[in-house]
């Protein structure tokens, strides 16, 4: 491991999520963390929705018990330009993982192609993610490299 302030064994290395979305600006969701066998409770709601070329801001959670990984809580803003030929969001925020003693900061981009599909990637004060999104219906399909390196699957839906 490369960071001490991580619980040992606490390390993200591959999770599988499963998101519904009850409400347009609330989210709640489960990932299984595979290197611990655990499950993570998630839940994000859009405080104030983005208006008249203003960003939104949205707050959310990660929780499952500390040894396990890494449970937090964010709060980011973020701004979407929409083309002809698709949309480019970014965001910023901070993010508090209960595990250790100080905040980090979080920026991600996002390109999505007129059509079913999304780029992106993120940084979470620790490490970097790519990954590719796909939409189908009510469902998402996608995968992501966490921190580079480690193979993660997402699956979503919108009911």
């Amino acid at each position: 491991m490369t960071n001490t302030l991580w619980v040992p064994g606490s390390e993200t290395e591959a999770e599988t999520f499963l998101w519904h979305t009850p409400k347009p600006r609330f989210s709640l969701g489960l990932a299984y963390l595979h290197k611990q066998e655990a499950l993570r409770v998630l839940g994000t709601y859009e405080v104030m929705p983005s208006h008249r070329g203003l960003p939104n801001l949205r707050v959310g959670f990660g929780v499952q018990g500390i040894g396990t990984g890494n449970p937090g809580y964010f709060a980011t803003t973020e701004r979407e330009i929409r083309t002809r030929s698709g949309g480019l969001a970014s965001f910023a925020g901070i993010g508090f993982r209960a595990n250790e003693s100080h905040t980090h900061g979080l920026l991600g981009l996002r390109f999505s192609p007129t059509g079913p599909w999304s780029f992106g990637a993120q940084l979470d004060g620790h490490g970097r993610h790519l990954f590719i999104t796909h939409r189908q219906g009510i469902s998402t399909f996608g995968v992501y490299l966490v921190d580079m390196k480690s193979l993660g699957l997402l699956v979503g839906a919108n009911w």
